[in-house]
């Protein structure tokens, strides 16, 4: 069919194309906005806890830590899916300064241990780490002594050079879906020590057969 007059060829076919273009730049904004809050939740939650903390409410951040560490995961879900970067997530003298070479050892895990092989950690991650010693802080009813225990060996994995693959549960097989599934009903609708002990086993699985539970290759969305 010929273009009507005035009209120059291909125009209404680039107007479509600029239109569909608009429509997946609004859409990638959007996204871009809900992963930004959703980091900024997780980043309040992790003070919140910091400040329950100090306050002796270790009830309460240990609560915190847990829906962070299950916040984290969706977190890295959708900024997979998007291709942007986000963020990177007790009393006495000796408990202090475990606390200090505990955040000191995560910090140097997230910012200098970069693996050579593709698609693993190199170190426990973080979250995990977190959700171990919310959890033992949960089922223990604060015991010093275990947390000590726990987080020094939680120091150790993290700093260790062993390999982890990557955990993309929201981007896997659906068995790893419905195991996150189970952490969010569980931690809002169960008793929280039974909560902290599906997040405890949970973890623990992930350090214990990295591979044979959590090392198969995520689901790969079809290209459009």
């Amino acid at each position: 069919m010929p273009c009507p007059q005035g009209e120059p060829p291909g125009k209404g076919t680039s107007f479509f194309l600029s239109h569909d273009q608009s429509h997946s730049q609004i859409n990638e904004v959007s996204w871009k906005d809900v992963t930004n809050a959703l980091s900024l939740a997780n980043m309040v939650l992790g003070l919140f806890s910091i400040i329950f903390s100090f306050s002796r409410k270790r009830h309460y951040a240990s609560w915190m830590l847990l829906v962070s560490f299950l916040l984290d995961m969706a977190v890295r879900a959708m900024t997979s899916h998007i291709n942007i970067c986000s963020k990177w997530g007790v009393d006495g003298l000796l408990s202090g300064i475990l606390a200090i070479i505990y955040v000191s050892a995560a910090s140097f895990h997230l910012c200098f241990y970069s693996p050579g092989v593709p698609s693993t950690y190199k170190g426990l991650p973080c979250p995990y780490a977190s959700c171990i010693l919310a959890s033992t802080s949960l089922l223990t009813k604060g015991n010093r002594f275990i947390l000590c225990c726990m987080a020094s060996l939680m120091i150790l994995f993290m700093m260790d050079q062993s390999y982890y693959p990557y955990d993309k549960i929201l981007e896997s097989e659906n068995w790893k879906k419905l195991v996150y599934m189970g952490g969010v009903i569980m931690l809002f609708f169960s008793p929280l020590s039974l909560s902290a002990f599906y997040c405890l086993m949970w973890s623990l699985s992930y350090i214990f057969f990295p591979d044979a539970l959590w090392g198969k290759a995520a689901c790969v969305s079809p290209q459009r």
